[in-house]
């Protein structure tokens, strides 16, 4: 297209064309346009948007798809199709609103953005990377490769790609004639259990007010129990017990408000069994949840959903950190628990409120409000004078807070003080606003909410007078984000032992050079170079598909330090781009590093590039959860667009004091609250932790060369 002006027009004059359907735009318009009808209609948000919103979302299919953008923009040319005037007030105002937002959006002049996320080169088009050249491109591997049968070359033409899927909860262990693991590590300290739940009056029916007794307890899978879910269980070498908490909650059930104690042995078996009175409230589909903690550290989670009144068999679905995780996760004292629901969102506040509290926002406008924190962040970043700097000018810090707390204060709103929003709702956002400030970390479990925790902004009343970074949740503690997912895998020590060596694999996209003045890639390997750990360097996506990821990989941090790019319709089609424009996506990910295959090292995966660990739909079906089934502690990921300068900056600082021995966690709320202080600098509130953020680096390095 030509002008912003010009594709502003265009684009809305289509997206209003299209709102009167296919027949319409099949009727009227050349086959391109139909293809872009039939691309941006697809698009799970289409009906629901506005006209403006529409209009952009055509425009940035038109840049994401150049295959579509050609044929339009050849038909166009080829005088197929013509724009008349605007004559539609409606029309009129949704051109002025998209062409302010293109605009915005408008990269620098200058020779490079100087932000990662955008290639900036020729496009290569998604799928499988090319084999590996005779002669490589770019320097070889610090290492040789791995002294194994080599692997096939990987195909020219894309395969079918399977559906990314966490792995699924073990079948029934086997056990010994006492009930006991066969197959736990020789060592002792690890072994596998069930936790059971069992109803007394075994298979009476439940009925509405009749009160029932709930008995929860880990063992062997009971043969009595309506649910059952498998968990392994380790206890550190220097105890024979650990003591677990257990709650149950419900909307649909009487239960007690007080949570019981589990006592669990090393054997697998807990000491006693914790026993709640739950009583029906109606007939009919009725959930029960049984929350298991450590010192307030979400566990797992149990929800059992019974037919009262009926005779049909329970249904069980079991999520979260099995069991395991009991023995490494410190206390937390600050846990909010999301799942979906078909009629919006349930919370487990459990420090608020004893039940179940609903959250009705509905997707579309939680994305919305989500999508408007994260557009303020882009129109920032992509500012000359932002990007190619570490010093923020006062104007510019004052004008991206006053911009980033209203965007932020009405994600807050709309999650706690909605139209919907019931008392107790409202109380657990008194509680983030008034209760956390002595609170270093705040743990969110949560399946497909979107939300970039860091940037909710948290005041009783918004006051564009009193504005401050220190009311982002990101500035006032950490943020420990934990997909609630079918995790089986046990996780990690926090500890991430640096003897005989802590071994270090970078991936680099070598190209960003080419585009950033502050030629970042260089400063990047002048920095690890000086670290004094073993230092494994890549560039191309063999060195992260064939080896990286490889069963035999022993590294302990994983750092890529690239571009990525979303694609919101596929979340197979979602990549990394590395050095030449080599993209590997998540697709690429699940048939050549498939998660059965585990990183035994258990990595700490750092993903310093645009979008990687983006708290949007895409994100609980793309690369965190991928990387964490995979076998990885852990996820360090940014929001969006991230200046280079700033990235490269920030990630050698990260890693200096992770080195030094300070907890993760630590690190990271440091951080942002230095680089604010020193240079004015809040992009700390672009990385998102998904990992626990007591992992520590031990015995501490010392302090790098120079």
């Amino acid at each position: 297209m030509g002008s912003i002006a010009e594709r502003s027009f265009e684009v809305v004059v289509l997206a209003a064309a299209f709102r009167r359907g296919r027949t319409h735009v099949a009727d009227l318009f050349p086959a391109s346009v139909l293809a872009l009808y039939d691309a941006v209609t697809a698009q799970a948000l289409w009906n629901e948007a506005s006209l403006p919103d529409q209009a952009l979302m055509l425009a940035r299919l038109l840049e994401a798809r150049a295959d579509l953008a050609d044929a339009y923009r050849a038909d166009v040319e080829a005088g197929a199709l013509g724009f008349g005037a605007g004559e539609d007030d409606e029309i009129d105002r949704a051109i002025d609103t998209v062409r302010r937002v293109l605009e915005e959006e408008a990269p620098a002049t200058s020779g490079g953005d100087g932000l990662l996320g955008d290639d900036g080169g020729e496009a290569v088009p998604a799928g499988p990377p090319p084999p590996p050249s005779a002669t490589p491109a770019t320097p070889p591997m610090a290492e040789p490769p791995l002294a194994e049968a080599p692997m096939p070359d990987l195909p020219t033409a894309e395969p079918p790609m399977p559906e990314p899927s966490m792995p699924e909860p073990p079948a029934e262990p086997p056990t010994t004639a006492d009930g006991h693991d066969t197959d736990a590590p020789s060592d002792g300290d690890a072994i596998t259990s069930w936790l059971n739940a069992e109803l007394d009056r075994e298979g009476a029916a439940l009925e509405r007010d009749r009160p029932r007794t709930l008995a929860v307890f880990f063992g062997a899978r009971s043969a009595h129990a309506v649910a059952a879910a498998p968990a392994t269980v380790a206890i550190p070498r220097d105890r024979d017990t650990i003591d677990l908490t257990v709650e149950v909650t419900s909307a649909d059930f009487a239960t007690p408000p007080f949570p019981q104690q589990l006592r669990l042995q090393r054997d697998g078996t807990s000491v006693n069994r914790a026993l709640f009175e739950i009583t029906p409230l109606h007939e009919g589909s009725s959930r029960l949840t049984v929350v298991v903690t450590v010192e307030g550290n979400f566990l797992q989670r149990l929800d059992i959903t019974f037919d009262v009144g009926g005779a049909g068999p329970p249904a069980t679905e079991s999520f979260g950190r099995p069991a395991a995780a009991a023995s490494v996760l410190e206390k937390r004292i600050a846990t909010l628990q999301f799942k979906d629901e078909d009629w919006g969102y349930e919370l487990l506040a459990l420090q608020v409120s004893p039940d179940p509290i609903k959250v009705e926002i509905s997707r579309f406008d939680l994305n919305a409000r989500v999508a408007a924190v994260r557009d303020v962040l882009l129109a920032a970043v992509k500012k000359e004078r932002v990007a190619l700097n570490m010093q923020f000018t006062p104007e510019d810090n004052a004008e991206l807070l006053q911009k980033l707390a209203f965007a932020g204060y009405r994600l807050y709103q709309s999650i706690f003080e909605g139209n919907l929003a019931s008392p107790e709702l409202r109380r657990v956002g008194d509680w983030l606003r008034e209760g956390l400030t002595e609170v270093r970390t705040l743990q969110v479990v949560s399946s497909t909410f979107p939300v970039p925790w860091p940037l909710v902004y948290v005041t009783d009343r918004f006051d564009p007078a009193t504005l401050s970074w220190d009311n982002f949740l990101g500035m006032r503690c950490v943020v420990e984000q934990v997909p609630l997912a079918r995790l089986t895998l046990a996780p990690p020590p926090p500890t991430i032992e640096s003897t005989p060596e802590l071994s270090v694999r970078v991936l680099y996209n070598t190209g960003i050079d080419e585009q950033m003045p502050s030629r970042p890639i260089a400063e990047q390997r002048r920095y690890w170079s000086a670290r004094g750990v073993r230092v494994t360097e890549g560039t191309t996506a063999d060195d992260l598909l064939r080896v990286g990821l490889a069963p035999a990989a022993d590294d302990k941090v994983l750092y890529l330090y690239c571009h990525a790019e979303t694609d919101e319709n596929d979340t197979d089609h979602s990549r990394l781009v590395l050095t030449g424009s080599q993209r590997v996506t998540l697709a690429d990910l699940e048939v050549f590093a498939p998660t059965r295959d585990q990183m035994p090292s258990r990595p700490l995966v750092f993903l310093n590039a645009c979008e990687s660990g983006e708290l949007a739909p895409i994100f609980y079906a793309g690369f965190v959860p991928y990387f964490l089934a995979k076998g990885a502690r852990g996820v360090i990921g940014t929001e969006c667009r991230t200046p280079g300068l700033f990235a490269s900056e920030w990630a050698k600082a990260f890693f200096d004091g992770l080195f030094e021995g300070r907890t993760l966690g630590d690190v990271v709320l440091d951080l942002r609250r230095r680089f604010l202080a020193e240079f004015g600098n809040p992009l700390g509130l672009l990385y998102g932790v998904h990992c626990d953020t007591d992992t520590v680096v031990a015995p501490a390095l010392t302090a790098p060369t120079e």
